[in-house]
């Protein structure tokens, strides 16, 4: 019978050694360098600090893994993808808000655009208002305009100071005429985009109550 020996360089025989002592110690890192060669020791060199490493147990597994530092590429888009997550949560946020406002407010659509209607003719009837006084302030430009030919001297002065405050005060009108008319221009849409949620609701609701009676 032939008897084998078993042989086991003394060289890694050492070097298992080393690795389970400072596995025990509880201070054994594992890294790659940029040729692919895997290292053991008790720390990380500061150049390879920032392209990951893991740390082992006595038993050689691993405890914990330290993920390769970001690229500014890798870091500036993970914040933009963060960004448009919070984006997106405040607007889903906002929407179901904005639906329980709704469900709580309007019993019906008839109400919904009964509402409407009412906040419509509000803007309305202020821009209206603000019509009717920008068009009396014409008339008394035109006046004021006949009396700054007739006059002379200190009057024409004091007239033309006249015409100038009615020409701002005719200006600030026009401006707050067409801001009403932009604003009742949203109003419409907003509406619109309202009153098709408020629908939408409504139908998820009943097919929901439907559900549960059956």
């Amino acid at each position: 019978m032939t008897k084998m020996n078993s042989f086991i360089p003394l060289s890694l025989v050492l070097s298992l050694g080393c690795l389970i002592g400072q596995a025990q110690a509880g201070s054994l890192f594992r890294w790659v360098d940029n040729s692919g060669t895997v290292h053991y020791g008790d720390s990380v060199p500061p150049s390879y600090s920032q392209t990951g490493h893991a740390e082992l147990n006595a038993l050689g597994m691993t405890v914990k893994s330290v993920p390769a530092a970001k690229t500014t590429e890798q870091a500036a888009e993970d914040d933009w993808i963060k960004d448009l997550e919070e984006k997106r949560q405040k607007f889903k946020d906002r929407q179901q808000q904005e639906d329980r406002e709704l469900l709580t407010t309007f019993a019906d659509v008839k109400q919904l655009d009964e509402s409407h209607q009412n906040r419509l003719k509000m803007l309305q009837d202020s821009r209206k208002q603000m019509e009717v006084l920008r068009d009396k302030l014409k008339l008394e430009l035109a006046d004021l305009q006949a009396a700054l030919a007739k006059s002379k001297g200190v009057e024409q002065k004091r007239v033309q100071g006249f015409i100038d405050t009615k020409q701002k005060s005719m200006s600030d009108y026009e401006m707050a005429i067409q801001q009403s008319l932009a604003e009742e221009k949203l109003a419409v849409l907003a509406f619109q985009k309202q009153r098709s949620r408020f629908i939408e609701l409504l139908d998820k609701q009943k097919a929901r109550e439907s559900g549960e009676a059956s």
